[in-house]
């Protein structure tokens, strides 16, 4: 046991000391990040109720945060709703919830107008579409995100019979920019014919749009090949499917695995392409374009000096290395970037010159 305080450190209890409600939710400030964890989705009753299923979230105030969990669910309708209606005027639901000294303190619904009428604390759950003052759907596009990565773009099942799932929020990197993937349905996927199945990858393209690829039908299916797509989970269709379960959701998310993914090194590089099959000749003196990254490599046989040219003009001035040759055969390799240009010059001929891509990238004569 610690008997010395390095830090100054806040202890809450002592040993022996009563514990306060007060004291206790004082506990959960900051520990676990807010938002809802499971559950809390929006179905509809009446144009004028809807349901809000159960749902396990973290919630506070500036001061205190607890962790709640409904035990039923809750009808939401004009008359139970601690503020607002629910209307086309008022269409966000949220939670909200405050410290208060009484036994009864729960966690409230309230109907908002918009966005920008939430308070710092509250916990977005969604929003009501209307057509007009009917209710048509539901958009969790604004839902309060939660910043738990074991969360962030999980594919799960939707409790409705369809042949939809659900994907959490969650964000990807492309490059300095950060793109935010807001809580949505994914599909409808399509049904195989009798007596086949198939599996369907949901995907997260460069853009943030989450997507599906459709597999191929077959009595025993294999995942269709990833293709340098960010998937997110397998999902087995099999025919006569009319809602897709859990048993049905692979979790394939690449930075969850506690599995280590072995890059495949194997077919990394393609084919030489030599002066005999790339445009009929490759000369000293002149200029390519790289389809790919790639290698250059030359050598001569005659005394002389051989030099590498490679840059993004056309065409290329910046000398990259330079070799000379008194005797025997001399050469050098270099590097070649996608989409830049490469020369080799030689003041001995012939100059033997062979283009190594990464990739099938081809290099085209300039």
């Amino acid at each position: 046991m610690g008997t010395i305080n390095h830090g100054n450190q806040d202890i809450t209890y002592n040993f022996f000391e009563e514990a306060t409600a007060e004291d206790f939710n004082k506990r959960h400030l900051d520990i676990r990040p807010r938002g809802i964890y499971k559950g809390g989705y929006l179905t509809k009753h009446t144009n004028s109720e809807i349901y809000l299923s159960l749902f396990t979230l973290e919630i506070g105030d500036d001061d205190e945060q607890i962790s709640s969990k409904s035990s039923d669910v809750a009808t939401i309708n004009n008359t139970t709703l601690d503020s607002g209606t629910i209307s086309s005027t008022t269409p966000y639901i949220v939670l909200r919830w405050a410290f208060a000294e009484q036994s009864d303190n729960y966690v409230e619904i309230h109907a908002i107008a918009n966005v920008a009428a939430a308070l710092t604390n509250d916990i977005i759950v969604g929003k009501i579409v209307f057509d007009g003052a009917t209710i048509t759907g539901f958009s969790y596009t604004d839902r309060t995100f939660l910043n738990v990565q074991d969360l962030f773009l999980k594919v799960e099942a939707t409790p409705d019979s369809e042949l939809y799932v659900r994907l959490r929020a969650g964000r990807i990197q492309d490059g300095s920019q950060n793109i935010f993937i807001p809580e949505q349905k994914v599909g409808p996927f399509s049904v195989p014919g009798s007596p086949n199945s198939r599996i369907d990858l949901v995907y997260i393209d460069d853009d943030g749009t989450a997507a599906i690829f459709q597999g191929s039908q077959a009595v025993s299916p294999s995942p269709p090949d990833y293709d340098d797509k960010l998937v997110v989970a397998e999902i087995t269709i099999v025919n006569g499917d009319a809602n897709i379960t859990v048993n049905k959701i692979k979790d394939v998310r690449i930075f969850i695995t506690s599995v280590p993914i072995t890059p495949d090194y194997s077919n990394i590089f393609g084919s030489w392409t030599n002066k005999d099959s790339l445009n009929n000749t490759l000369v000293k003196d002149a200029v390519y374009k790289a389809g790919s990254d790639g290698f250059v490599t030359a050598y001569i046989s005659a005394d002389g000096t051989i030099t590498a040219y490679t840059d993004s003009s056309n065409p290329p001035t910046k000398a990259r290395t330079m070799i000379r040759r008194d005797y025997g055969y001399m050469g050098l390799m270099f590097p070649v970037k996608k989409d830049d240009y490469w020369k080799v010059s030689s003041s001995a001929p012939p100059a033997t010159i062979h283009w190594l891509p990464i990739g099938d990238g081809t290099c085209v004569k300039q």
